[in-house]
């Protein structure tokens, strides 16, 4: 121990502080500095994310319901401007837009004025009323049948109907065959029929025809089950046919109609019938051409169609 002069020997003493030069020491306590500011940071930020967890309600299907969306009070109806007749087309200028209360709104009722508009009515909608699904023509084929033309059905098959190929948009070429009754007139003027004998005539009565609808042939459902197998004319047809819808004027309809009244009344090939379509192409639209038609006489004259040879048999002679 050492005495500083001019105190007494009751003072405390202090020892000497020796600075240290060691580096590696203050290292030392810079990286705990470090590691306690790193750990500090970590804990804060596990803190925030429990807080966030915790306010989130604990994880899904534990949180706080949602409150449920009210359905809304009012919807847009369409309702008629004017009184729109049976079979009317609707125009922009029929049908309007009015807010009504749901409970108020007939089932089925339309929203838009773009749902109504170019469909055609089966009722009389009076100006005011509300439009609604039911007010339409429903089909189970869509058709729509050209201004100044008619929508004529067709019956055919797989050779009348190009393999059944023929379908909704295609064009087509009406041929008919029938048959024609050969008669002679006698002395007293009266008409009387060869024989037997019946000669047939094919043409191409109708040209560049459009086909605006099909319908298949109907098959029943299964038992158990409640709706067909696909969709088509209850009752079905026979012989696997298919029903074309035509695009024809009322002239074209006349030929059809008196064409398959021959059909009707000469039983052609034990009923089958007697039209047959022939496909166009494409790019033959607007295209008519004359066509002469043909009979026997013209296959053996132009074609070269041998004529059927009559052979005439001797009656037996009756022995005594």
């Amino acid at each position: 121990m050492r005495i500083v002069a001019g105190h007494s020997p009751s003072a405390r003493v202090v020892p000497p502080v020796t600075p240290t030069d060691d580096p590696g020491r203050v290292q030392l306590l810079r990286r705990t500095s470090r590691l306690v500011l790193l750990a500090g940071v970590f804990l804060a930020a596990l803190v925030f994310v429990v807080v966030l967890f915790l306010q989130g309600g604990g994880g899904p299907g534990t949180g706080t319901a949602q409150p449920t969306p009210t359905a809304p009070v009012n919807l847009p109806t369409v309702v008629a401007s004017v009184d729109i007749p049976l079979g009317t087309v609707i125009t922009a200028d029929m049908v309007t837009t009015r807010t009504l209360d749901v409970a108020n709104r007939e089932a089925g009722a339309l929203g838009d004025t773009s749902q109504a508009v170019g469909k055609i009515v089966a009722t009389n909608i009076a100006a005011g009323g509300q439009v609604t699904t039911r007010d339409f023509l429903t089909r189970d084929v869509e058709l729509t049948v050209p201004a100044g033309h008619r929508g004529l059905a067709v019956a055919v098959n797989e050779l009348s109907g190009v393999a059944k190929l023929v379908t909704t948009g295609d064009n087509v070429d009406v041929i008919i065959t029938f048959n024609i009754d050969v008669t002679s007139v006698l002395e007293d003027g009266t008409v009387a029929p060869v024989g037997d004998i019946t000669a047939h005539s094919t043409k191409m009565v109708l040209q560049d025809i459009q086909v605006i609808g099909k319908l298949d042939q109907y098959v029943p459902p299964a038992e158990g089950q409640t709706t067909p197998a696909q969709p088509g004319y209850v009752g079905g047809f026979p012989g696997g046919t298919r029903l074309l819808v035509l695009a024809v004027t009322p002239q074209q309809a006349e030929v059809l109609a008196y064409s398959r009244f021959l059909n009707a009344q000469n039983d052609f090939n034990n009923g089958s019938t007697v039209i047959d379509l022939v496909l166009r192409s494409p790019e033959d639209a607007g295209i008519v051409e004359t066509t002469t038609g043909v009979i026997l006489s013209t296959l053996i004259e132009e074609y070269g169609v041998l004529p059927p040879e009559v052979v005439i048999a001797p009656f037996p002679t009756e022995q005594p």
